[in-house]
């Protein structure tokens, strides 16, 4: 188990800096997509916007088509969920709004009354300390949230389930897996005795499997001449 560091810094494009507008908004909370980041909708304004809370990264919750970190992703989603959906909260920005490589993301502190939930999600255990530079009003409770989570061993800090690896190296590794090439040390058709992989699952299906005749023709099919190409890249064995 990879043991987990209590903060991770992103580092931010000169060009993201706020320009001279309001500090502070209110909107109501529409979707809220994982444990660090939220769909908001302004007074006034049909459109959604997406806002990623300061100062946290939550785990990856999993998707029809992604691997996720669970349970601890949707524990954290459905934590902020209960917290907000469809309540009307302030939407406070820092220093630099824009999120890298995130069109249309920007960085927000989260109000519901008078509690911060991005000090909530990290006080209870449901996110990792992630200081962004320059967006640093709140740090230093943000970093006592985070402290009392790690020695009161709340979510993901607890001995009997600890989250494995940071959220953003599991994003790491699985953006290397799907870049990886489809095709494995040259085979590139099925061959007699070969594995096939389904690219989608990350499942490998092994010749009396049950779903192994059928897998020669799916688009989704990968070859491999033995189990180890299979594991190198990425997958796993069928159970049936």
């Amino acid at each position: 188990m990879i043991r987990l560091s209590l903060c991770f810094t992103f580092f931010i494009p000169l060009m993201a800096y706020a320009q001279d507008t309001p500090r502070m908004t209110n909107a109501t909370v529409m979707k809220v997509v994982s444990g660090d980041t939220i769909r908001v909708q302004y007074k006034g304004d049909r459109k959604w916007n997406t806002i990623r809370l300061i100062g946290l990264e939550a785990p990856r919750k999993a998707s029809r088509d992604e691997e996720g970190q669970e349970p601890w992703g949707a524990r954290a989603q459905q934590f902020l969920s209960l917290l907000s959906t469809r309540k009307v909260v302030r939407v406070e920005y820092d220093i630099v709004r824009a999120v890298p490589d995130e069109a249309g993301m920007i960085w927000g502190y989260v109000w519901l009354g008078d509690q911060l939930l991005n000090e909530v999600l990290l006080r209870e255990g449901h996110a990792l300390l992630a200081t962004q530079p320059l967006n640093v009003q709140y740090v230093e409770r943000l970093q006592t949230a985070a402290k009392i989570a790690r020695e009161k061993q709340r979510g993901i800090w607890d001995p009997q389930e600890p989250l494995p690896e940071p959220p953003a190296l599991f994003a790491a590794k699985q953006k290397d897996i799907k870049a990886g090439p489809v095709v494995v040390d040259g085979l590139e058709s099925w061959v007699e005795g070969c594995l096939i992989g389904n690219r989608k699952s990350k499942i490998y299906h092994i010749r009396t499997g049950r779903y192994y005749e059928g897998m020669k023709t799916s688009k989704d099919a990968v070859f491999f001449r033995n189990a180890e190409e299979a594991i190198q890249a990425g997958y796993k064995q069928a159970t049936r």
